[in-house]
């Protein structure tokens, strides 16, 4: 009878393995929040009196604001993008998308056209299939089409325990392949097109893929394996529009989420066109990062933030360039001891994401232009908003965008005092689809 029970024991152990290519990577000291973060925390929860705009809108990965036309789209995990009336607060589906949107821009000085990231939803059923990639929405006429869905074929990754840190490509140095010498010897469909942004000239766009592999989505279901693994699967590309190529930026960082580029940085470089810096966020792995693309730090690496109370996810700026860090979820408080024992992973790899333990803490961190300054950090219980992964600084307050599959509406909250007292109110514009 103990024979038989060791047989099942061993038979269920091997057959809730998870695939080959899900290995745990090597043992990580994650640091705890730094003294500059915990000074800046607020005392009182400000989520908690968020006002609440379109309350017919489901979970959403971002607002676009396009305040100076009294209006928002968000990127709906329903399939839909949606168009908020900023005046009215009233919300309705606008144009159903390709898989479902997330990250989404306008290119500068062209409000008509927004490009957005489409990506497969654990759960969630398409109408009808289509690829993962970039498109662009045509405000005038609710058209859209397909920009950027194959990458060239990347070097292999860093295998796991191999150790250091990622890779960083200098863009002058790295070559890009054409859309049209594509083919499927020398490129692959994008897997997971998470998040953008877009050079100062619209030319160029960068974009986060988290990690590439079979069943890649969004959603906590889909992504808990990359969380309890911290494997360095993530990579980040641009896609050329003016040449229509692309091209690898960096890879070997870890769920590679949030985008955001350095304003002015093309021009630092002589006047060469080409983005010298670009901030990501490393969600679970609690950090945020700048990669050096040009000058004279150019394919390196440096740490702007480490050991954050909560997922970093959207990055976004204000006109005068404070860094806005969308906190997903909160840090729960076995990960530390989990990612500094990383035999006990195979064990939880087994397990459903629902029996692994998760915060139900969000909230919003605000850094200096630099991003090494903390300015201003709030966390909320989950009870009035819940997974926010964007936060937009508009003009009139900060648009908090909510992934979580039950929200209902558009969450918004006035700007805390620290921030308006350091620098005065945010002038008209703030971001206008920046």
């Amino acid at each position: 009878m103990v024979g038989g029970l060791v047989v099942m024991v061993l038979a269920a152990w091997l057959l809730s393995a998870p695939p080959a290519h899900i290995r745990p990577a090597e043992a990580y000291v994650l640091p705890e929040p730094s003294a500059a973060l915990l000074a800046v925390k607020a005392a009182v929860d400000d989520m908690g009196a968020a006002g609440l705009l379109g309350p017919t809108v489901p979970g959403h990965d971002d607002v676009v604001l396009q305040e100076e036309r009294g209006q928002a789209f968000i990127t709906a995990r329903d399939g839909w993008i949606w168009r908020l009336e900023l005046g009215s607060g009233k919300a309705e589906r606008f144009v159903r998308t390709p898989l479902v949107a997330s990250g989404a821009k306008f290119p500068p000085r062209d409000p008509d056209r927004m490009l957005f990231c489409a990506s497969h939803l654990h759960g969630f059923q398409p109408e009808h299939e289509a690829s993962v990639g970039v498109y662009e929405l045509r405000l005038s006429t609710r058209e859209i089409r397909a920009v950027a869905l194959r990458v060239p074929l990347p070097p292999p990754l860093k295998p796991a325990g191999g150790g250091g840190e990622g890779a960083v490509y200098p863009l002058a140095s790295t070559p890009a392949l054409r859309f049209a010498d594509m083919t499927e010897a020398n490129s692959r469909p994008m897997a997971f097109c998470n998040d953008l942004d877009i050079s100062e000239d619209g030319q160029r766009v960068y974009v986060s893929e988290p990690y590439d592999y079979p069943g890649a989505a969004m959603g906590h279901e889909a992504g808990f394996r990359e969380a309890i693994t911290l494997a360095r699967n993530g990579r980040l590309w641009m896609f050329d529009l003016e040449g229509k190529s692309a091209q690898l930026v960096a890879q070997d960082f870890h769920f590679v989420d949030g985008v955001l580029l350095d304003p002015g940085s093309a021009s630092a470089q002589g006047g060469t066109g080409r983005e010298e810096s670009i901030v990501i966020s490393e969600t679970p792995k609690f950090r945020l990062l700048r990669l050096f693309m040009g000058g004279p730090k150019a394919g390196t690496a440096e740490i702007l933030q480490e050991g954050l109370p909560g997922m970093p996810d959207g990055l976004s700026r204000d006109e005068r360039g404070r860094i806005y860090v969308a906190l997903y979820r909160g840090r729960p408080r076995s990960a530390a001891w989990i990612h500094a024992n990383p035999w006990i992973k195979p064990l939880l790899l087994r397990l459903p994401p629902a029996l692994l333990p998760i915060s139900h803490e969000t909230g919003y961190l605000v850094l200096d232009p630099s991003g090494r300054q903390p300015l201003y950090l709030t966390l909320h219980d989950g009870q009035r908003v819940s997974s926010i992964s964007k936060v937009n600084p508009g003009h009139e307050g900060i648009f908090l965008a909510s992934f979580a599959r039950d929200n209902q509406g558009v969450h918004v909250v006035d700007y805390p005092a620290v921030l308006t007292l350091q620098q005065g109110n945010p002038p008209s514009g703030a971001a206008s689809g920046r």
